[in-house]
């Protein structure tokens, strides 16, 4: 096993692994090297189904929504990302984290780690890029840090009811199926302490946060704004170009990413992706 830092902000590449077959051994240097990272890229995996959820079931409970659109049949565990297009109907959820995001934040119990497995890649368009919150919390001025210690922000899953997420193109004409799914508002410390290493980091993100609980929003949205802002500083940043059977995994708690789409025709960019649960933020 060979591990090279991918950039200064986050990120390592995994070379000599096969996912599918780690002993014991394998697993610890793997999961040592996700803490110190952040992110995780293992290349030319060759994985089916079965292997994907056995190895991310490794780092928690499996997570599973049966209302969730485009997952694999017969595995409710794996969601389809994909821009093909079959007889007129995508086969997959074609911009899926079209905007700065942490995995599941909405939910009481959020995504710990994500795993995406590149099936096909367009030969252009189709990054990723992940920003790294420890630092983007380790960054801020003093006074900042004091202002924001005991806020709390609101994570809402639906897109309507947030002015900085649109309605995602794909699902413009049933919103309501899609969006209207009763998933309660989630409220989580703005200063989050990671459940392994105890680090701090700024756990918000545009997607999902739309308030400061207790806080009228003439205070609240400029605050949000500011943070917004310096999450996503270029040198906190690391931007990743698929290839054909790279397995990344990522730890929501102190990362969030977007899909930077621009996939030029008549490109496919074919992926499965499984989730892990973690802990409740505190």
């Amino acid at each position: 096993m060979q591990i090279n830092r991918l950039s200064d902000a986050l990120g390592a590449e995994v070379i000599g692994v096969d996912v599918a077959n780690i002993d014991d051994d394998a697993f610890e240097a793997i999961h040592t090297a996700f803490l110190e990272y952040q992110l995780l890229v293992f290349r030319d995996q060759a994985l089916a189904p079965e292997p994907q959820i056995a190895f991310s079931k490794r780092f928690g409970p499996i997570e599973t929504r049966p209302d969730r659109p485009f997952t694999l049949p017969g595995y409710p565990e794996v969601t389809i990302l994909s821009n093909r297009m079959v007889d007129g109907e995508p086969v997959g959820v074609i911009s899926a984290g079209d905007f700065w995001h942490t995995d599941l934040s909405f939910g009481e119990i959020p995504c710990r780690a994500t795993f995406l497995h590149a099936l096909e890649v367009a030969e252009e368009g189709g990054d990723t890029e992940w920003s790294n919150i420890y630092t983007a919390y380790d960054t801020l001025s003093e006074g900042v840090k004091e202002r924001i210690a005991d806020l709390r922000g609101i994570h809402v899953f639906d897109r309507r009811r947030n002015k900085r997420a649109q309605v995602d193109v794909q699902f413009a004409n049933k919103a309501e199926e899609v969006y209207g799914v009763p998933i309660p508002d989630a409220v989580h410390p703005i200063v989050r302490h990671h459940p392994e290493t105890g680090r701090k980091s700024l756990y918000i993100s545009p997607r999902f946060v739309v308030g400061i609980e207790g806080m009228d929003d003439a205070k609240a949205q400029p605050l949000l704004d500011e943070l917004f802002a310096h999450q996503v500083r270029p040198e906190f940043r690391y931007r990743h170009t698929w290839r054909k059977g790279d397995l990344l995994m990522w730890d929501n708690p102190c990362l969030i990413h977007i899909g930077r789409g621009d996939i030029k025709p008549p490109g496919i960019r074919h992926m499965h992706r499984t989730m892990v649960l973690g802990d409740r933020p505190r």
